[in-house]
């Protein structure tokens, strides 16, 4: 028998010892998109069993065929991580875009979809916006959604609606934020799916969708159209992004800044007159900055803004005349990574609590946190932790929160990244 031969046999022998699960992601190892793993997958691992993945043919729009961990073949690696998914199921249908803040009389919606290549039987399923009532509204018996396909819940029709027999108490989503649920009930195929997908405060006429990222992973980000009932549209960009982030200066600690662009084509003024409130720009521990209100900030088209520590500190870059810099005051950026948020000021709701519009965000890494990262590895450039780089915007235009968009550059304050 030969070692590829000893190799199978061993794994069917294995997986047998192994027992089931489910859940509401996409299993690693369902390589036939039917959400589970099952013999059909295990016969499609052996297959390329020590093979290099380029030799294998590829489904068109899949992971590289049996390449769990993404280096190029398929080994004991690749093994370890498809036994320790065996038998899992994953509910095939996910919350993909929900407009929670519609124009005037139009109604919110939540757009469903199948991320398999079977169709999905969905009626007596529950959506909700409480996690302590799951069964606000059920899905009309014999609805089904199609591969690949999309099925749209509208408030007005659906779940306000009290002549729609499935509507059992009345909700609506909230601009401010919340989460939609979906839930499968004692469905007979997908049982006790749970699907929970939260968002942030939105604007008018702008939805959140499934945005996928380099990493293999979904953002849930605002989109710059609806498109109910079709694929997501790209994520809406700016019109002011983060562009360079020098969270680690190799020789002053103090010489930290973060980069402002305005990409659009028009003047935005960091200040809304109406609530009176500045835009903000805050990290996950000790940043919280608010742009001036008494001489509210205006980034004409095209312009560059600095955000800074210490102003003595950042002579040590050259830094175009006539840039506007700010200086945030206290608190500085985490060494190891962090969150950075640019914010402009949403709803009050009744109690009083200001709500904020994500504008830009970035989760950023120093490339040597590889647990929190698919195959371990931090994608994130690691020059711009202490070695005399930044984090550099590729394309302002394109989406920011994905390390294939930055990279580590020599530091350019207030000018194009080079």
């Amino acid at each position: 028998m030969t070692a590829s031969m000893k190799m199978k046999s061993l794994i069917i022998a294995l997986v047998t010892l192994l027992g089931a699960v489910v859940q509401a992601d996409d299993p690693p190892g369902d390589f036939n998109g039917d959400c589970r793993v099952d013999a059909a997958d295990l016969a499609l691992f052996a297959s390329g069993w020590l093979t290099p993945v380029a030799s294998v043919p590829q489904p068109e729009t899949a992971e590289p065929l049996a390449d769990l961990n993404r280096d190029g073949q398929v080994n004991g690696v690749d093994w370890a991580l498809f036994a320790s998914h065996w038998r899992e199921k994953s509910c095939p249908i996910v919350i993909n875009e929900v407009l929670a803040h519609a124009h005037a009389a139009a109604s919110d919606w939540v757009e469903l979809y199948n991320t398999s290549n079977m169709p999905v039987q969905i009626g007596g399923w529950f959506l909700s916006d409480s996690k302590d009532n799951l069964q606000q509204y059920e899905i009309a018996p014999g609805t089904m959604i199609e591969p690949h396909g999309y099925f749209v819940l509208y408030e007005k029709t659906n779940f306000a609606n009290p002549f729609d027999p499935g509507m059992h108490r009345e909700f609506a989503f909230t601009e401010n934020g919340e989460a939609a649920y979906l839930y499968s009930g004692n469905d007979l195929v997908f049982p006790e799916c749970l699907i929970e997908q939260p968002f942030g405060a939105s604007e008018t006429s702008y939805p959140f969708g499934r945005y996928r990222t380099s990493l293999g992973r979904y953002d849930f980000v605002t989109m710059s159209e609806p498109t109910p009932g079709a694929a997501n549209a790209y994520p809406r960009i700016g019109p002011v992004v983060i562009t360079e982030i020098m969270y680690h200066p190799a020789a002053n600690a103090d010489a930290e800044y973060v980069e402002l662009l305005n990409i659009s084509e028009e003047p935005v003024t960091l200040y809304d007159p109406i609530p009176m409130e500045p835009w903000r720009l805050t990290d996950d521990t000790n940043v919280d900055f608010r742009f001036p209100v008494d001489v509210p900030v205006i980034l004409h088209a095209h312009e560059y803004l600095l955000l800074i520590r210490a102003p003595n500190a950042m002579r040590q870059y050259t830094v175009p005349q006539g840039v506007q810099t700010l200086n945030w005051g206290a608190g500085k950026l985490d060494n190891k990574g962090g969150t950075l948020r640019l914010l402009k000021p949403g709803d009050v709701d009744k109690a009083g609590t200001r709500y904020w519009i994500e504008v830009d965000r970035i989760d950023y890494s120093d490339g040597s946190h590889g647990e929190g990262f698919p195959g371990g590895i931090d994608p994130w450039p690691a020059g711009a932790d202490g070695l005399r780089s930044s984090l550099s915007r590729l394309l302002p235009t394109r989406y920011g929160n994905d390390p294939n968009n930055w990279q580590s550059r020599l530091p350019t304050p207030g000018s194009p990244n080079e």
